[in-house]
């Protein structure tokens, strides 16, 4: 019985988790997503460590979202300098409305032209 009950919990612990964490990739660029409060946002955005360029010029209102610890970096499949996944988190503090808008170029020159650009509209509900 103990067995069953240690392996009932197994399976629930993730899925709780993945109820609190809204992922968004880069292909619904524009679009809003609706999370509530104390949510994770997770962000996947394609890039390359090794060009050069990052995802810069993050804008937000952080008085609704805050950062959740540093983004990190995952090389892609292919080897060989493939293109990977940046993954930025995000926690929802409070309701209200904001644009979240990040944007990759160069990491030594800002005001180089940007060559990606990601923006969403993420709004936050009172938890039911």
């Amino acid at each position: 019985m103990k067995k069953v009950f240690v392996f009932v919990l197994l399976l629930t612990i993730p899925m709780l988790y993945s109820c609190r964490e809204v992922v968004v990739r880069y292909s619904e660029n524009g679009t809003t997503v609706n999370m509530t409060i104390d949510q994770i946002l997770k962000i996947e955005l394609p890039g390359d460590a090794t060009s050069g360029k990052d995802w810069r010029k993050i804008a937000y209102n952080d008085s609704l979202i805050i950062k959740s610890g540093k983004p990190n970096y995952m090389l892609g499949d292919g080897g060989g300098g493939s293109p990977g996944v940046y993954y930025f988190r995000f926690k929802a503090i409070a309701a209200g409305t904001s644009q979240l808008y990040l944007e990759y170029g160069s990491k030594y020159d800002s005001d180089e032209k940007a060559t990606k650009r990601f923006e969403i509209t993420v709004i936050v509900h009172e938890k039911k």
